[in-house]
């Protein structure tokens, strides 16, 4: 018999520490230097991964679209902590029904287009991050749990 068994009952975890260190696994690189809340559309970034994690890119470039997950780490020392937000439309939203950076772990994710794989370099163009943001994670975007064509979001 295997050093492993399987448990008759799967038992319920108990909830892990709150505290959570991630390590950037490579950084955005674009002529951004400051937050903006739009113009992301057309911006071509690269993201410079460290070298252990190039050999982790392989097939990557098959895909359309990838799904960027990066730490908006200036955001992180704003003086301002909001519980809501008003936007421009006039009406005010708690800070997760935003897209706003002061989120409580200052997380963003983008679904851009994937423009080329070059070594350790990725280049997509759309992702909403300033130069020199670590990135956390790199996936592939796939429409069949990505995309919500029902999805339904608040009138202005």
């Amino acid at each position: 018999m295997g050093i492993f068994r399987r448990r008759s009952q799967p038992q319920r975890r108990t909830d892990p520490s709150p505290d959570i260190a991630l390590r950037a696994i490579g950084y955005v690189r674009n002529d951004v230097i400051r937050p903006r809340p739009s113009g992301w559309a057309k911006v071509e970034s690269r993201i410079e991964l460290r070298s252990e994690h190039a050999g982790k890119l392989a097939g990557i470039d098959r895909y359309s679209h990838v799904i960027v997950t990066f730490y908006m780490d200036l955001a992180a020392d704003a003086p301002e902590k909001p519980e809501t937000l008003t936007l421009a439309s006039g009406n005010t939203y708690g800070m997760l029904a935003t897209r706003s950076q002061l989120r409580p772990n200052h997380l963003g994710v983008s679904a851009v287009r994937l423009l080329r794989v070059e070594g350790a370099t990725v280049t997509v163009r759309g992702l909403d991050a300033i130069d020199a943001t670590p990135v956390l994670d790199i996936k592939p975007y796939l429409p069949e749990y990505d995309s919500h064509p029902s999805a339904t979001i608040p009138e202005a």
